[in-house]
């Protein structure tokens, strides 16, 4: 077999870092939301994220050891998926403290407009530079999803008049 592009482990890990990241950030601000559908519409994106991590945790095993990609779906029918941790969070104390000090729900919602673009961003420039059709696959399916966070997070940040 081939050895597995670093790069791509890189952009893996990379992706990883981003979508704990965004999960820790949309944990923070739903404990801060007052009304109970901007909380559970951040309660959702939280999930989503974390299942984010776990395809990219998952893929990124594959790829170490057997040097392979897998299908999404495997991934996520996988026990023991790797959680999201305490010691995962405390990386991410700066973002925690942005949202502790957001003064408003517009706030909340640029700076999970930033975190979700940057992703996208990542994505999407990962799905046009890899190498293998798989990776291309796993990386424009992340940009979507990231793509469609973007979408939600515009919708509401028209409909809290942001």
């Amino acid at each position: 077999m081939t050895p597995v592009n670093p790069q791509i482990l890189n952009a893996l890990s990379t992706g990883i870092q981003s979508e704990v990241a965004s999960y820790v950030f949309y944990i923070e601000a739903a404990k801060k939301s007052e009304t109970r559908e901007f909380r559970d519409v951040l309660q959702k994106l939280a999930s989503e994220e974390k299942m984010h991590f776990q395809i990219l945790e998952g893929q990124h095993s594959s790829l170490v050891r057997s040097e392979q990609w897998v299908s999404t779906a495997d991934i996520l029918k996988r026990d023991g998926l790797p959680e999201i941790g305490e010691d995962m969070s405390q990386k991410h104390q700066e973002l925690i403290e942005e949202v502790r000090n957001a003064d408003s729900i517009g706030e909340i919602l640029e700076i999970a407009y930033r975190l979700e673009e940057e992703a996208y961003e990542l994505f999407d420039r990962e799905s046009r530079k890899s190498p293998s059709p798989e990776g291309k696959k796993v990386f424009a399916d992340l940009a979507k999803f990231e793509q469609g966070h973007m979408t939600l997070i515009s919708e509401m940040m028209k409909k809290f008049g942001v």
